[in-house]
């Protein structure tokens, strides 16, 4: 090969590996401890009653699936939303979230967790509920956010 040849080749190199390491933007799912970090800034503005806040956790284009709605809110405003109005509507509330896992594969974060909810309106009993998380997050310009949060009952057993 001539000596040119071998300096092109090379400049093209440096040039992709810039492009790669420079360029691409910076994307990662953030460790375990980010993960957990989240779940209690949503713990945390939910027991508040902090719509603004826990929509402010998703992504912009987040999705949130609860289980009292047959449609996901797709959206911070709609994300808002739907929680503004969960939280006016039952003014009692309380979350326990247990038999938490944390998983990082690449630049997505997969937590899963069962939850215990107690919630009433303030005028008549409380009522508890059993279910299960699913929330997919990712570093989005150096903050962790949730792409999108699935949340369901679990099974009832008995009469």
């Amino acid at each position: 090969m001539d000596r040119m040849k071998v300096k092109r080749i090379f400049v093209g190199m440096v040039v992709i590996a810039f492009c790669i390491f420079f360029l691409t933007p910076i994307v990662s799912a953030g460790t375990k401890e980010d993960a957990a970090q989240l779940t209690q800034e949503w713990v945390k503005a939910f027991h508040e009653g902090n719509a603004e806040a826990l929509s402010n956790l998703f992504a912009q284009d987040g999705v949130y699936a609860g289980w009292a709605s047959p449609f996901p809110a797709a959206g911070r405003e709609a994300i808002k939303a739907t929680f503004a109005g969960f939280i006016k509507a039952y003014p009692v509330r309380y979350i326990m979230l247990s038999d938490a896992s944390r998983q990082v594969y690449g630049d997505t974060a997969v937590l899963y967790n069962n939850w215990t909810l107690v919630y009433g309106d303030g005028k008549g009993p409380v009522k508890t509920i059993f279910g299960r998380n699913c929330s997919v997050t990712k570093v989005v310009e150096g903050k962790t956010v949730i792409l999108i949060q699935f949340n369901s009952f679990f099974p009832s057993v008995g009469p």
